[in-house]
């Protein structure tokens, strides 16, 4: 019971970030489509957008396994490690399935940028924000256990 309450606490967390991925990629697929003149996104591409959510999402979770305190090098090890499989992931996919096609290049860019801004957003919700309130939750126990 014990690995499935694992493996299901694990599924909760891979998704959550694999939605946000993916609303982060249809969300910036829809606003380039719509300044470009379009208004609709290919059911493929939403498909293609959503496997690519989920990889990203896979691996990040092995490399930043919920179990392990990471700090010091090996954080900064994984961290890069992160930020290559994101760029990889999203860029190789957006440029080998043709998401931003037509797109000018101060206009791929911008989509770099904010790429790198949510990345950067993201590893500081998850270590930093995250971790401060973690560390809150457990001084506020311990004073309980105290009384």
């Amino acid at each position: 019971m014990q690995e499935f309450i694992r493996f299901y606490s694990w599924g909760v967390d891979m998704k959550f970030h694999m939605g946000l991925y993916f609303a982060a990629l249809v969300f910036t697929n829809s606003l380039t489509r719509w300044l470009m003149g379009e208004r609709s996104i290919p059911i493929q591409a939403l498909l293609e957008m959503i496997l690519t959510a989920f990889g990203v999402a896979v691996i990040e979770s092995w490399i930043f396994p919920r179990c392990r305190e990471l700090e010091g090098p090996s954080l900064t090890r994984r961290t890069a490690l992160w930020v290559l499989v994101c760029n990889l992931g999203f860029l190789g996919c957006s440029v080998a399935f043709g998401w931003f096609r037509g797109l000018p290049l101060w206009g791929g860019a911008l989509l770099i940028l904010f790429l790198e801004g949510g990345i950067a957003a993201m590893w500081f919700a998850t270590h930093v924000a995250l971790k401060q309130d973690s560390k809150w939750l457990n001084d506020k126990l311990r004073q309980y256990q105290e009384q």
